[in-house]
């Protein structure tokens, strides 16, 4: 029983990292961009989304 409940886990824990993982990387970054760098534009943000989405895409396969 133990293993079926630690597999449907892992297997929730993939979909919710597939699903919200580019966001919330996306998400992190920003956070820090505007603590270490204030004046720094917006733009580095949408670069790196559409990088992280390109490495997701390619690399993470489940």
């Amino acid at each position: 029983m133990l293993g079926y409940i630690k597999r449907f886990l892992r297997w929730q824990g993939r979909f919710f990292f597939s699903i919200y993982g580019p966001t919330m990387l996306t998400i992190i970054f920003a956070l820090l961009q505007a603590h270490f760098f204030p004046g720094s534009p917006v733009w580095p943000i949408g670069v790196f989304f559409i990088a992280v989405m390109i490495i997701f895409g390619r690399y993470v396969k489940w």
